[in-house]
């Protein structure tokens, strides 16, 4: 069990992870934002969050790299440099071990779903949130 100083001060690390996913990080930096030693900062967060810093950046980078391959035409190698990887080859491997598929596959299939180009597909969106959005928007116009 951690301290409630300990969680407040491992969140703040987490967030600026969230914030800083992209670029390339030392690990003693991000432990400074926790105040605490790296060896310490990776055992609590790996304990508070169920993953190890660098597999939370490697997920915060492949989701974001997912949003940018449904919702933009940008070339895949200028996806890799944004979402912080250096080789298209890591980024490539990695995308395919993490989704099954290469970024262009994943590309190509999720677009192939929608009518409409750069948008997420239906298919896409959980249904427990399309039923809440869409019944709030239901309930919102029997209301006007």
């Amino acid at each position: 069990m951690i301290k409630h100083s300990q969680y407040r001060k491992i969140c703040l690390a987490r967030d600026y992870l969230t914030q800083h996913y992209a670029r390339n990080f030392d690990l003693d930096e991000v432990a400074s934002h926790s105040c605490m030693s790296k060896y310490h900062f990776c055992r609590i967060f790996s304990a508070v969050f169920g993953e190890s810093p660098y597999q939370y950046i490697s997920r915060m980078r492949i989701d974001h790299a997912k949003r940018l391959l449904i919702t933009s035409s940008i070339n895949i190698n200028d996806i890799c440099e944004a979402v912080g990887y250096t080789s298209i080859g890591s980024f490539s491997l990695l995308f395919r071990k993490k989704t099954g598929m290469s970024p262009t596959q994943y590309r190509s299939k999720v677009w192939a779903l929608t009518k409409e180009p750069l948008t997420y597909p239906v298919q896409s969106i959980p249904s427990c949130y399309a039923h809440h959005f869409l019944g709030a928007n239901i309930e919102k116009r029997n209301i006007e």
